[in-house]
């Protein structure tokens, strides 16, 4: 048995920050090296369920994320023109955590990063792994400045094009295009848009998610081609296209696209490594591991669980690095698999509605079934991974 007294994280991303913070916080000596020189951050917004917002009250940014975001209660379905079919009230939370605050990505990366910085994290940016050297005993590494340094683990946070998934498992696993993609913008928030919104067309979906008073975003998902990207100058047109027929607030936003709409796309990869998530001493986590429809937003929640679950793995005293990592692994992996499973089985639904027959198909079942499925998956995810010392 041995005490991990040094880890390199790579990756300053939610998950990346999440292990970072938790395993200083738990005296651990952590350097996390970030390849971008700032964190300006692509992304819209992020909704944070209730198992990642426990995770936050573990770091103690629990607070500052809610005054940061927008709570809310309920995912109501809607057809085209926003007329409702159902309404589902989350299962998820309990009487000191709220069922989901969501907020935009940059305002969650500044509360992270700061919490890292505080629990005494080294953070150096512009910064990424050229070659990692596992001695058995601990990893040694080389960085692009040419500096060496030498770690008990590496964790690799570092995204869906993960190097280190590179550098320890080739090309074996990868991500692989699902055949649909992702339209998103920020909006401002009409006041009855106040929860999680999907209003499901022929052909796609459209939807909208509050992140505070003022803002909303506004997503479109449906069929695209993987191998097409957009030119960055036209996507106002190629969105306006997509959200012909779609009604209320949605065609107020439609018909505002233009040529300065700050507008992201990009074709929904997916990805989940089996078991196990690390060779050696070098592991991974968050979108290196596994990525997810957004569905069930779920994505970042599952990387901050992750992070957590390592930090209280390694910091372990009753086990070797071998068994912290299969251990870490074993508590992680079915439930990333379970996100991974209903969220896509939502995704292939929803996109399977064609013609109005298969619409009032879909509205039928979605009205006598929608809020129980849903619910099943509430009761799952709101299970801490990590027992609490608040009533739960």
């Amino acid at each position: 048995m041995g005490r991990v007294g040094r880890v390199l994280v790579v990756g300053g991303g939610v998950g990346g920050l999440t292990t970072a913070t938790a395993l200083a916080q738990r005296g651990v000596e952590v350097t996390l090296v970030e390849k971008q020189a700032d964190f300006s951050l692509p992304g819209v917004g992020l909704g944070q369920p209730a198992n990642a917002l426990r995770v936050y009250r573990h770091l103690g940014v629990l607070d500052q994320v809610l005054d940061a975001g927008f709570v809310y209660r309920a995912m109501r379905y809607f057809d085209h023109d926003r007329n409702l079919v159902v309404e589902h009230p989350f299962l998820l939370g309990d009487a000191t955590t709220p069922p989901v605050c969501a907020l935009t990505r940059r305002r969650l990366h500044t509360i992270l990063y700061g919490a890292a910085l505080r629990a005494g994290a080294s953070i150096r940016m512009a910064t990424t792994v050229t070659d990692l050297e596992d001695t058995g005993g601990s990893v040694r590494v080389t960085l692009s400045d040419g500096t060496v340094e030498t770690a008990d683990v590496v964790a690799g946070f570092d995204g869906i094009r993960s190097t280190t998934r590179e550098a320890i498992f080739g090309g074996r696993f990868h991500p692989r295009p699902s055949g649909y993609g992702a339209w998103r913008i920020q909006e401002p928030r009409p006041a009855e848009v106040d929860a999680m919104e999907f209003l499901q067309g022929i052909g796609s979906k459209t939807g909208a998610m509050p992140l505070d008073e003022n803002l909303m975003y506004l997503f479109h998902i449906r069929r695209e081609d993987p191998e097409v990207w957009f030119d960055q100058a036209t996507l106002h047109v190629e969105l306006r296209e997509r959200l012909a027929g779609y009604g209320s607030y949605v065609a107020a936003a439609r018909d505002r696209l233009g040529p300065g709409s700050d507008i992201v796309y990009g074709p929904l990869e997916l990805l989940l490594i089996p078991g196990p998530w690390y060779s050696g001493r070098v592991v991974l986590g968050g979108d290196a591991a596994h990525v997810v429809p957004p569905h069930l937003t779920q994505g970042a929640a599952m990387a901050a669980e992750d992070g957590l679950v390592l930090a209280d793995e390694l910091t372990r005293t009753d086990a070797d690095v071998e068994e912290m990592l299969r251990s870490y692994t074993f508590r992680r992996y079915a439930r990333c698999a379970f996100v991974y499973t209903f969220a896509r089985q939502m995704l292939d639904d929803e996109q399977a509605v064609h013609t109005p027959a298969h619409l009032a198909r879909h509205r039928e079942d979605t009205a006598a079934h929608g809020s129980p499925r849903i619910g099943v998956s509430d009761l799952i995810l709101n299970e801490p991974v990590i027992k609490e010392s608040v009533p739960a």
